[in-house]
């Protein structure tokens, strides 16, 4: 996993802070926008990433984590620790990084109680051992803040040069945009009576869904595009309103409205859930709505379907804050300072 080097901003390599990452998952997207995508620009900071993903056998497992010592700092990327393998761990590095996006210490369905006790034996174990938090929102930031832990909240980033921006104009109907994976795809059909709703009132609405999978069956037209890193920017901007419908409950708290992040770098104005970092990221009136109830929903869809205007205003808006505050390059700023300790 060699990336290459700016030779006129990279650091001497006797300056080199070398960051062993620990991940369970190297094709999740978590470790691809967190960690994977910022990899270059910390290395021009001074930051060489080393990735491994933990080994599954005892005897490898415990060697590894004794070879930590070696390192500037230690990266926990999203992984959550036994006892004993926190403590080696603990024992043979000078710093540990934390970094989460979801609420791992939960479940997102239903598991017996050997399970859950499991999960939050090794969730108090591995805060017990960390020196810093990175959390992608505020509600899994409080957890780790009322165990003692420094923890700074940076949600998950993008670099906005990815990213075609939205050239609101008058056209034929209005499309609602939702981009996710199947995993989320039920947040998007609990909300369809009240998109449904909106379009008995607007006409020319319809749907764009970007992803693994769609919905059937709606009373109204849906297309849907299959998601890749290649066509997910022209996929968002053939969107007029990006969409985060999410359901409220310990689980989706901990989601980092990312696709929320997508949207406004596209500039189009959001509406979202107000759950967890939803309510962080979207402010309401300026970059998008907030909407909870089922009328709520339609309210706010037809809102922004009848104003082309306010959807220019509030997409400005948004792509202005990402550029601003929620840039890669940011990111990469926040992570060496963390990670130089």
């Amino acid at each position: 996993m060699n990336n290459g080097r700016s030779q006129r901003f990279a650091a001497k390599d006797s300056d080199m802070k070398r960051v062993l990452v620990i991940t369970t998952n190297l094709q999740q997207a978590s470790f691809r926008l967190r960690v994977e995508a910022l990899r270059p620009l910390l290395l021009v900071r001074g930051f060489e990433l080393d990735i491994h993903v933990r080994p599954k056998q005892w005897l490898a497992r415990r060697a590894f984590l004794r070879s930590a010592g070696g390192y500037h700092a230690v990266l926990l990327q999203r992984k959550l620790l036994d006892p004993s393998d926190a403590r080696l761990l603990r024992r043979h590095t000078a710093r540990i990084v934390y970094d989460i996006d979801d609420a791992v210490m939960f479940h997102a369905h239903a598991v017996g109680r050997i399970s859950q006790w499991r999960t939050k034996r090794r969730f108090e174990a591995t805060a017990r051992i960390v020196d810093q938090v990175v959390a992608g929102n505020e509600y899994l930031a409080a957890m780790f803040r009322e165990r003692g832990r420094k923890v700074t909240v940076l949600p998950t980033c993008v670099d906005p040069a990815h990213y075609r921006v939205k050239r609101h104009e008058i056209g034929d109907g209005v499309a609602l945009v939702w981009i996710g994976s199947k995993s989320t795809l039920p947040y998007l059909r609990e909300q369809l009576p009240a998109i449904e709703g909106a379009a008995k009132r607007v006409a020319g609405l319809r749907l764009i869904t970007i992803g693994d999978s769609s919905i059937t069956g709606a009373g109204l037209p849906v297309e849907h595009i299959p998601w890749s890193v290649d066509a997910e920017a022209a996929s968002l901007v053939r969107g007029d309103i990006g969409i985060a419908p999410t359901p409220d409950d310990r689980w989706t708290r901990g989601k980092c409205g990312f696709k929320i992040v997508q949207y406004m770098a596209a500039g189009l104005p959001a509406i979202a859930s107000p759950v967890g970092a939803n309510a962080e990221i979207v402010r309401a009136n300026e970059t998008g709505l907030l909407a909870t109830t089922s009328l709520e929903w339609t309210d706010a869809i037809v809102k922004l379907a009848s104003d082309i205007a306010l959807r220019r205003t509030m997409g400005a808006a948004g792509r202005e804050r990402v550029e601003r505050e929620f840039s890669i390059e940011r990111a990469a700023d926040v992570w060496a300072q963390l990670l130089a300790g």
